[in-house]
């Protein structure tokens, strides 16, 4: 069996710092040019099954702001679903909307580590 080296384990968290730090000026509010330097996937959802819960339900709670509440959740789902390129549309999605939400950054890098 291949040794993944520790590091490799908290990419996701290097990533969600990066992406936070670098997402703030010092009027605290995001910079769409560091956003923008980051490439996220972008466009309509895809997805194979239907319109009816496909994916169970999940509340997933968080600081950002309550009306984007439907689309995290929406996201979390599509990740536990292993949809990743779908996940990152939606938490970008979230990021135009809100770029104070730094679950949506976790959530981005999430999408981008396959630990599986």
């Amino acid at each position: 069996m291949k040794e993944i080296p520790i590091t490799h384990y908290f990419l996701p968290f290097i990533i969600g710092l990066c992406l936070t730090a670098s997402c703030h000026n010092g009027k605290d509010t995001a910079n769409k040019e560091a956003i923008t330097h980051l490439n996220l996937k972008r466009g309509e959802v895809i997805s194979c099954g239907g319109a009816d819960n496909q994916f169970g339900q999940l509340i997933f709670e968080t600081s950002c702001d309550p009306q984007h509440q439907a689309d995290f959740n929406l996201a979390v789902e599509l990740l536990h679903s292993f949809e990743y390129d779908e996940a990152e549309k939606t938490f970008a999605k979230i990021i135009d909307a809100d770029a104070s939400c730094a679950m949506a950054y976790w959530g981005v890098a999430m999408c981008n580590f396959h630990a599986l």
